[in-house]
């Protein structure tokens, strides 16, 4: 199993209607980064648009791998917030960053039931 952990200095929390989709991540730098995850899904999908297709589920990337529909659970505390995707556990530090309610909103949107909250 891989682990990886670092300490987030930067957030995103984007909502992008006209391409569709929902986008929340952190990063270790806001412009010069080495350790980063985000994750994006679809806002709505077409009556003609496959739900199980890999590409209206949900995308992660984390630090230039990337994969659909993988993530297992995500937990965030007003500390950390760990991620497990696949056979990986990603644990970030979140304590000297501010999450706003647009990113809990958004990461609900993504996550869905996949998201404990214990803030």
């Amino acid at each position: 199993m891989f682990k990886l952990e670092f300490k987030a200095n930067t957030i995103v929390a984007k909502k992008n209607s006209k391409d569709n989709y929902y986008m929340v991540g952190f990063a270790d730098d806001k412009y010069n980064y080495k350790n980063y995850i985000l994750f994006q899904r679809p806002i709505m999908l077409d009556d003609d648009d496959d739900p199980d297709a890999d590409l209206n589920g949900l995308y992660a990337e984390c630090n230039g791998d990337i994969c659909y529909n993988a993530c297992k659970s995500v937990r965030m505390t007003s500390k950390s917030c760990v991620f497990i995707v696949q056979d990986s556990t990603i644990i970030v530090d979140i304590e000297n960053i501010k999450i706003n309610k647009r990113f809990i909103e958004y990461s609900k949107s993504i996550f869905k039931d996949l998201l404990v909250l214990d803030l």
